[in-house]
Order: structure tokens, then C-alpha cells, then sequence
């Protein structure tokens, strides 16, 4: 049975080989930015014309997945998702195209990452906020206070502003954002107090 790292690393590897433009997003990238927790499917955005899929169609039933070329492209034009299982575990690929602007801009601001011997892309923790605040489900509020923790420091809280202005969830982020620091200055004086 293969691990979640293993088919991650087939994958991405085979995706930057083919030089096929793409972001791992969902609950894979929190394990880097934010808080551990269980997932058992990679989420990736593919910026990848139909000529391409065929040959990653091959690539992946060469490779054990159960995979179909036409459900692949059908989700493309229909800007909605495949689901591409493993055959060798319970693990899912998630996989979907450019759907819009906000897949677009979520693709360019990519950032390189390195896992044991390979690289791969994951989304920016700021795309990543701001798209969970957009989906909102409890695990996803979960996922961005983790991340908003762990990542304080290092985010562009101009842009994450302007882009959960855009996604229409300024207010979501604001309301996380003041309890999130909150719950950070508590801890901070309980500290001292010992």
C-alpha cells in the first residue's frame, strides 16, 4: 500500500517532468502551513491543455490509479473535478483545471516546496485562507486558524486583505483574525504568569 507521500511525490514528479503548470491546494497544503491533520486526497489545480491529458491518463493507469480520459476532460469543460483513486490504498487525486480567476491567480502564486528528495507546488498560505474562508465549512475555519497561527509572520497581510475583499469574505477573515489574535495574547500572558 502506498502513502500519501509516496503518490504525492509520483505524481508531482511526473507533472514537473511533463512541465504541465500546477498547484497542490485543500488539506494537504495545511500539513504545511498550519496544523497536522488526516486527509486522504490530493487536491491539485492542473493548468493543462486536452493534447496533455491523454498522456497523463496513461501515465496514471501505468501507475495503478484508476483513471479515465474522458471523466478528465469532462470535468475540465465543465470547470468542475475528477476523482482519480489509487488502487493500492484508499487515497484520491482531486483533480480539476483553471475554473476561473480565482484558480488562475491561486496557480500563479504558487510556491515551490520541498518534501524529503522532491519539489512540488503548493498554494501561498494566503491563497489558501482566503479560499477556505470562501468554502467555509467548520473543518475549513479549522484549517485557517491553524494556519493564521503558524503562518503569522510570514503572510502578506496586504494582499490576504485584498483577497478576501475580493472573495467577498473580508468579514470571515476579520472575525478570525481578532479571535485568533486574541486567543494568541491570552496564551502569551498565561506564559509570563508562570
Amino acid at each position: 500500500m502506498r502513502s500519501m507521500d509516496e503518490i504525492l511525490k509520483l505524481v508531482c514528479t511526473f507533472l514537473n517532468e511533463e512541465k504541465v503548470a500546477y498547484v497542490v491546494v485543500g488539506g494537504l497544503t495545511v500539513l504545511f502551513y498550519g496544523i497536522p491533520r488526516t486527509t486522504m486526497d490530493i487536491d491539485i489545480i492542473l493548468a493543462m491543455d486536452m493534447p496533455k491529458v491523454k498522456r497523463f491518463v496513461e501515465f496514471l493507469k501505468e501507475n495503478d490509479f484508476f483513471a479515465d480520459e474522458e471523466d478528465i476532460k469532462t470535468a475540465f469543460e465543465e470547470k468542475s473535478h475528477a476523482t482519480i483513486e489509487d488502487k493500492t490504498s484508499m487515497i484520491r487525486l482531486d483533480i480539476k483545471g483553471i475554473c476561473g480567476e480565482n484558480d488562475r491567480i491561486t496557480l500563479e502564486r504558487r510556491r515551490k516546496v520541498s518534501l524529503a528528495d522532491f519539489e512540488f507546488y503548493v498554494a501561498s498560505p494566503e491563497d489558501i485562507i482566503a479560499n477556505k474562508l470562501l468554502f467555509g465549512s467548520e473543518q475549513d475555519v479549522k484549517d485557517v486558524e491553524g494556519i493564521y497561527v503558524r503562518q503569522f509572520d510570514n503572510l502578506d497581510m496586504a494582499y490576504l486583505e485584498e483577497r478576501c475583499e475580493r472573495l467577498g469574505v473580508y468579514e470571515e477573515f476579520s472575525a478570525t483574525k481578532t479571535r485568533v489574535e486574541r486567543q494568541i495574547r491570552e496564551e502569551e500572558k498565561t506564559r509570563k504568569s508562570f
